[in-house]
């Protein structure tokens, strides 16, 4: 399964808001004639790409693919777990990362190493089954070749970034949440730069960018893997988001 025609959106959503003077890579759009978008032209801008009005349709179909590729990764095996992430974690390519708490939230100043053993196309999963908060300052160590466009998480609800008093927060992945996802405003108001996204951002349901935020949108699409225990053969999964295209799975069966 692959995106398909989301593959040139950086920002989708039930509805997309922007405070501040955001600068997003890819299209943005909503799932139909329902949704709406504020805070674009000129307010917010987008490079390669373009603000989609409601209910055309290539953002429609865009967002099905979506709502069908995250059903897809909900779907996946977990192949290794943590309790939490309130402390420093280190995640190995090619494996689906679960956690025992159903609502994760980040401790300030932790490290989050994703270590790609040397293959630029190894993929790293991290879902949570309800919601996702990285609460202040974080930092991410990609080594042996780990892609920040190779990191996909999969939030079961609500996905928050809450920059507050420790300035603009760099974030590594792409973020695909069940309900909605909110980037705070930083410190200053919502004219500061509140961080950059290195990926895209999807949520069913409202897309907010609350502060200045920049969204780096998706790289092309390369062969990866998530393997899962006990298998025999490959399964090709799906592209997890090229320019908004997800990245082929293969799957051991």
């Amino acid at each position: 399964m692959d995106l398909g025609s989301a593959s040139s959106f950086a920002l989708l959503g039930g509805t997309i808001s922007n405070t501040g003077t955001s600068v997003v890579t890819g299209n943005v759009g909503v799932k139909d004639a329902s949704g709406t978008i504020t805070g674009f032209n000129p307010t917010g801008t987008t490079v390669g790409g373009s603000v989609i009005p409601p209910g055309n349709t290539l953002s429609n179909n865009a967002y099905i693919d979506f709502v069908n590729a995250f059903n897809t990764a909900l779907l996946l095996a977990s192949t290794q777990s943590y309790p939490d992430l309130t402390v420093d974690r280190t995640f190995i390519g090619n494996n689906v990362y679960t956690f025992t708490l159903v609502n994760i939230s980040t401790t300030t100043g932790i490290n989050l190493t994703f270590d790609a053993q040397n293959n630029p196309n190894e993929v790293f999963v991290i879902r949570t089954d309800g919601a996702f908060t990285a609460n202040g300052a974080l930092t991410f160590t990609l080594e042996n070749q780990a892609q920040a466009d190779n990191i996909f998480w999969i939030i079961g609800t609500i996905g928050t970034i809450s920059v507050g008093s420790s300035g603009p927060i760099t974030f590594d992945g792409n973020i695909l949440a069940g309900q909605s996802f909110t980037m705070s405003a930083a410190s200053g108001g919502s004219g500061v730069l509140a961080g950059t996204i290195n990926g895209c951002v999807f949520a069913e349901t409202a897309n907010t960018l609350a502060g200045t935020t920049d969204v780096g949108g998706c790289a092309a699409t390369t062969a990866g893997g998530v393997p899962e225990p006990g298998s025999s053969e490959l399964v090709s999964l799906g592209c997890l988001l090229g320019i908004l295209a997800w990245r082929k799975f293969r799957v051991s069966l």
